[in-house]
């Protein structure tokens, strides 16, 4: 069936990506190995069947799992094979490795072809309340590290799982006018031209200071608050406010975080 299905795509002009859903993925990412396809000549089958597809058509494939659940990726000869978190009972993994409930909304831009970027994946993550760590004030020049996390319910009563803002699950950056968020010299130098206070690079999570000012960040998450009323349902949005004053010239690059929540 799925030889069929794969021989179908590679001739429908109409089709320019493809995704295979299955219940266990084709690799557990915890060391137990217990969730995923037991039979491994089916998986390096599987895997062939879409490493071959994908290079004779220049379409783009992707295989998508559960039960393991543990937010994960990992590719093989371009094919990237997904597992997803779990959606309401307690996770398989460690929260910092994965381990957390959410859902993943996808993204596919058919106009892209398999060497390109056809595929997005946002691992929304459900919150009770949220923490931000930020410095209270920060030199001009100096750069701070922001951290935190989000506490997730037990099944639908308060529960005490804490899961890092960061990689794998998907974190919606956001914050004043102010505020640039972008990676690398070109959106730094950008900014500054702009006349922000700050520019917030979001892979490895650090504030860098531009000019003198107030600035906010903030973070948003879906919720999974006890329902009290229609207001519960709406997501939850934590900020900080970080004061930039005028570099006095001294000391290092990396300010030192003061932290709070």
């Amino acid at each position: 069936m799925m030889q069929q299905a794969l021989a179908d795509a590679q001739k429908d002009t109409s089709v320019h990506n493809v995704m295979v859903f299955a219940h266990h993925p084709v690799d557990d990412p915890a060391e137990t190995k217990s969730s995923q396809l037991g039979d491994r000549d089916e998986v390096a089958l599987i895997e062939n069947m879409l490493t071959d597809f994908r290079d004779s058509t220049n379409k783009g494939a992707a295989m998508v799992g559960s039960h393991a659940q543990i937010a994960n990726v990992h590719r093989v000869q371009g094919v990237p094979y997904m597992v997803l978190p779990s959606s309401g009972k307690d996770p398989y993994g460690t929260p910092d490795r994965g381990g957390f409930t959410g859902w993943v909304d996808w993204s596919v831009d058919a106009r892209q072809n398999a060497d390109e970027q056809w595929i997005e994946a946002n691992v929304r993550a459900f919150a009770q309340s949220i923490t931000l760590t930020a410095p209270v004030s920060l030199e001009v020049g100096k750069t701070a590290q922001l951290s935190g996390g989000i506490v997730q319910p037990q099944g639908v009563s308060a529960g005490t799982r804490v899961v890092p803002l960061r990689y794998p699950m998907s974190v919606d950056w956001d914050g004043s006018d102010n505020l640039a968020i972008g990676s690398g010299k070109e959106a730094v130098e950008a900014a500054r031209d702009a006349g922000k206070v700050a520019i917030l690079d979001p892979r490895p999570r650090t504030l860098t200071a531009l000019n003198a000012g107030s600035v906010s960040v903030s973070v948003t998450n879906d919720s999974m608050r006890a329902y009290t009323d229609d207001s519960s349902l709406a997501p939850i949005t934590t900020s900080k406010t970080i004061q930039v004053v005028p570099s006095t010239g001294d000391g290092p690059d990396t300010a030192q975080v003061e932290t709070g929540s």
